[in-house]
């Protein structure tokens, strides 16, 4: 084996060479509950819409809420496109900010929007107003008077008062306390788990809460108390999709890689979608089942691909198993495709491209367009 060869092979199975892997896990399994989770929240966001529309001359919104924006009123934001664009590079944001000044933020939870949400909190110049079971609102930081405070988790009395149904009061802190754990505000989602413990022991919130609970072990690093809670969960539901889904990364961070590979089998035989092609191909990995593995993926890449979605850590991903196993010819094809995704930033293009370089046989100049 020749010297660049070892430093090829110790790269790829380096796990901080490419974060963009790490970021297609994290963001690909943070996602919408099914709709009867969410039965009063689509009321609360449109009017929460109209009322933020009337009152602001800039407003941003992420792309998800469109489709409930009236007409109208859509003629004041930027476009969907536009949105959409800023919500997947942070710099296409503040370039967006710069020429429309926005007074109010208002962000969904799509994959997407959580990830820009993470990056504005941790700005200085913007403060998180408000988090709920659809998303979250912020605002400029600025230093004018009457500036709202940031958000913090209500008290028992306002939420008793919003929210006088106690089966909506749950939903709605373990809701809260799941888009919590998505921008990493793990000490407020602690707090209102434990204020719905009781509400939640028994009745539908209870598998909801103990796979929330273990998304957040999982977040810690508690492997083992999040995959006891997400098997609790699975008992209590069995088509607890989300709950099958923290399973399935507790197995594998526990060790018990033939387990997680059975669970992502049957879990995609009965839906198959990015997030269980993902975790198929993670546990199949795990469980050293190459080929199992690189049908995972490549079915990953076709079927973002069919639905017009971002290939570049995909295609990363399938690159890297290709050169794992040996498949030099396909993962050089997978590398050169996923380096001119748009969605990677200037670092994760120059990694990729020191890859392609040692894949790129001798005599032939690599392609840098």
């Amino acid at each position: 084996m020749t010297k660049n060869t070892q430093i090829l092979l110790l790269i790829l199975s380096s796990c901080v060479t490419i974060p963009l892997i790490a970021t297609l896990g994290f963001t690909i399994l943070q996602k919408e509950n099914p709709p009867d989770q969410r039965s009063f929240a689509l009321v609360k966001q449109i009017t929460l819409l109209e009322k933020a529309l009337g009152e602001h001359q800039s407003v941003f919104l992420s792309p998800e809420y469109y489709h409930v924006v009236p007409e109208q009123d859509l003629q004041s934001l930027t476009s969907s496109l536009e949105a959409a664009t800023a919500t997947t590079d942070a710099a296409n944001f503040y370039k967006l900010n710069r020429e429309r000044h926005f007074s109010l933020l208002i962000l969904g939870t799509l994959p997407t929007s959580t990830s820009l949400v993470r990056e504005l909190i941790d700005s200085s110049l913007w403060v998180l107003n408000d988090v709920s079971p659809w998303g979250y609102i912020l605002s400029p930081n600025l230093p004018t008077k009457g500036e709202k405070a940031p958000w913090s988790p209500p008290s028992s009395e306002a939420l008793t008062q919003e929210y006088p149904d106690v089966t909506q009061r749950i939903e709605w802190m373990i809701l809260t306390a799941e888009k919590l754990i998505s921008i990493r505000r793990m000490r407020d989602a602690e707090a209102l788990l434990k204020s719905a413990n009781d509400g939640a022991a028994t009745g539908k919130c209870h598998a909801l809460f103990l796979a929330t609970k273990a998304s957040l072990a999982a977040v810690q690093g508690r492997w083992n108390d999040s995959l006891a809670m997400a098997r609790e969960s699975c008992k209590a539901d069995a088509d607890n999709t989300a709950a099958t889904e923290i399973l399935i990364r507790a197995l594998i961070e526990c060790g018990h890689d033939d387990e997680a590979l059975n669970v992502a089998r049957k879990l995609t035989e009965q839906t198959k979608n990015q997030e269980t092609l993902f975790l198929l191909a993670r546990a199949a990995n795990a469980s050293n089942s190459k080929e199992e593995e690189i049908e995972a993926l490549c079915s990953l890449v076709n079927m973002a691909r069919t639905q017009h979605q971002q290939l570049g850590a995909s295609l990363t991903y399938l690159g890297q198993a290709y050169a794992r196993y040996g498949d030099r010819g396909n993962a050089l094809s997978s590398f050169q495709e996923a380096v001119s995704e748009p969605e990677l930033n200037q670092e994760q293009r120059a990694l990729l491209y020191h890859l392609i370089d040692h894949l790129t046989p001798e005599g032939v100049v690599p392609n840098k367009n």
